[in-house]
């Protein structure tokens, strides 16, 4: 994670927190998922920078010890935002041709639009289909979906996430 720092619109500072989706291997820059909102402050500062400009930052803090052969698999789940940590290390674990690791994934939004990175996701499913899975759950759905529906719910858990086990995180 890396803390960054910009001004709202009322010329206060503002800083939040955001985890890069490359990984440590991919050296001399990183990449950030920004979700922007219409009357979020970071947003703002996002909104009125320029290609050239710095962004502040700070970091890596609370960086997530992994190390190949860990786990025989991880069951995870997010929503919203929250998928960027969840996504650098799945794909740590997938891009790495030494890693065996499996992947589950849970990831709950609001709307099909609000889905961050889903092409990136659907993508991993495609070239690891025995090694990742992803299950979409909305709480407002189109008439025609595939994925859950409502809020993650101990049963979808338990569909959708490998069994409790000692070498499963």
């Amino acid at each position: 994670m890396l803390m960054s720092r910009g001004k709202d619109s009322e010329g206060n500072e503002v800083i939040r927190p955001y985890t890069p989706i490359t990984l440590d291997s991919d050296i001399g820059y990183f990449e950030l998922v920004v979700k922007m909102y219409p009357k979020g402050r970071m947003s703002h500062h996002f909104r009125e920078m320029h290609e050239g400009e710095y962004l502040p930052v700070k970091g890596p803090k609370g960086r997530l010890k992994y190390k190949v052969g860990q786990a025989r698999a991880f069951g995870m789940i997010a929503g919203g935002t929250g998928i960027t940590p969840m996504f650098q290390l799945t794909r740590a674990i997938l891009e790495n041709p030494k890693d065996k690791t499996n992947v589950h994934l849970i990831y709950a939004n609001v709307t099909v639009g609000d889905i961050l990175l889903k092409d990136e996701l659907d993508s991993f499913a495609t070239n690891f289909p025995n090694r990742f899975k992803v299950y979409y759950v909305l709480s407002q759905p189109t008439e025609v979906w595939n994925g859950g529906i409502g809020h993650v719910s101990k049963e979808m858990i338990q569909m959708h996430c490998p069994t409790p086990a000692p070498d499963i995180q």
